[in-house]
């Protein structure tokens, strides 16, 4: 038989609870949540990381969409559509922290995907704004003329 050894004087439980307590690192609990959230560790897509942020990261994207899709004419069908698509994202990102869920709402894959699905969409959008393509639309969208 092992002979126990001995490490001092055992404290009470409560007192060990209490410096436990004390000794433990101190973390705002909105952390402590976010760390127990964030336990994926690959997208399992080549390329595309995880981002231990995503949630985060999707909401600076749709807010940044929505800011610089100002610069189309509010007549514009892309205006409306990419503000109806932000609005919608950022209600489902500002109720819903839970990574899952949100996959499930917005219905687009990962969140992953959906940041770099975002990302092209910015430089869509800047290319719209710089080429003016709402004009161009305008006028694919008269009428033809036939001349006889």
């Amino acid at each position: 038989s092992r002979a126990a050894i001995s490490l001092g004087p055992r404290r009470p439980p409560a007192l060990r609870r209490t410096l436990g307590a004390a000794l433990a690192p101190r973390r705002p609990p909105a952390l402590l949540a976010r760390r127990a959230a964030t336990t994926k560790t690959t997208t399992g897509i080549v390329g595309l990381p995880v981002d231990p942020h995503a949630r985060e990261t999707l909401i600076a994207l749709n807010e940044q969409l929505l800011d610089e899709i100002k610069q189309v004419p509010e007549g514009a069908e892309y205006r409306k559509s990419v503000e109806a698509t932000c609005n919608y994202r950022l209600k489902c990102l500002r109720e819903n922290e839970d990574e899952a869920t949100l996959e499930e709402l917005i219905g687009m894959g990962q969140l992953e995907e959906l940041i770099e699905s975002q990302t092209e969409e910015l430089g869509v959008l800047r290319m719209y704004v710089a080429e003016e393509m709402w004009k161009v639309i305008a006028e694919l969208d008269t009428p033809e003329v036939k001349l006889d």
